[in-house]
């Protein structure tokens, strides 16, 4: 066997990587770790954690409605390319934001925090009349927590939803900000920025190859990837926040 005539060295050298590959696969952890940010070309976003949200952390929390920062036409663009390809109706397009939010909300929902119903916050705006981001914006932290019976409110924003092509290659990117207020001291106890990049790409090496990587690239823009990437990012972000301390 090949691996009887290696000197003990080099068997080592190259049983390592192997053997670091194994412990971070194996690992059951809620974000990525360095080998699958660096094999995956993300890099790690912006986190910030408050102490006090690790010593005091707030009882009950609202996840408002999601806004996307549109640059450029790329977030609109892409949300009507999504929903060509999901077959919605392009006269009642559900917005990305409220998705990326329901998709936050899943994930968060499984800290011990006490939860405000999506449908309870959306009748609550309606009935306030607060029906875009500039009005919710303005809103008092103290008076969210009057309306919402909330302790902190999470704010977030859409910063990518992005499909790339080119030829052999395509790119799915999925970015979110998003900030955990205390409406009580308008402490900020959470802050992220981060941005999750699935990348396809295919070397070819004759037609036959050419004809199927052509159709395994546009085969990755499907729309359940970029659902899947939402609920990736969404997750790994829901991951930097520290579980709540159980109540004695």
């Amino acid at each position: 066997m090949i691996f009887s005539i290696l000197p003990m060295k080099w068997l080592r050298i190259l049983t390592l990587p192997a053997l670091i590959g194994i412990l971070f696969g194996c690992t059951p952890v809620r974000t990525k770790n360095v080998v699958d940010r660096v094999y995956e070309l993300d890099p790690q976003g912006k986190i910030f954690v408050s102490p006090t949200l690790r010593g005091n952390p707030p009882r009950t929390v609202a996840v408002l409605p999601f806004s996307s920062r549109i640059g450029e036409g790329r977030v609109e663009g892409s949300q009507e390319l999504f929903s060509a390809l999901s077959k919605k109706d392009p006269d009642q397009p559900e917005a990305v934001g409220e998705r990326m939010r329901r998709a936050f909300f899943g994930q968060f929902a499984q800290l011990e925090f006490d939860h405000v119903k999506i449908s309870r916050i959306d009748r609550t705006l309606r009935r306030e009349g607060l029906d875009n981001w500039e009005s919710m914006k303005s809103v008092p932290l103290q008076r969210w927590g009057e309306l919402l019976g909330a302790d902190a409110v999470v704010l977030g924003e859409v910063t990518h939803f992005d499909y790339y092509y080119a030829f052999l290659y395509s790119q799915l990117a999925v970015g979110l900000s998003l900030e955990m207020v205390d409406t009580r001291t308008g402490e900020t106890l959470w802050r992220v920025y981060d941005a999750r990049r699935d990348h396809t790409v295919r070397v070819v090496y004759d037609p036959i190859a050419l004809v199927v990587g052509l159709f395994q690239v546009g085969f990755s823009m499907r729309p359940i990837n970029m659902m899947r990437a939402m609920d990736e990012i969404c997750r790994e972000l829901v991951g930097t926040i520290p579980p709540p301390k159980e109540s004695e």
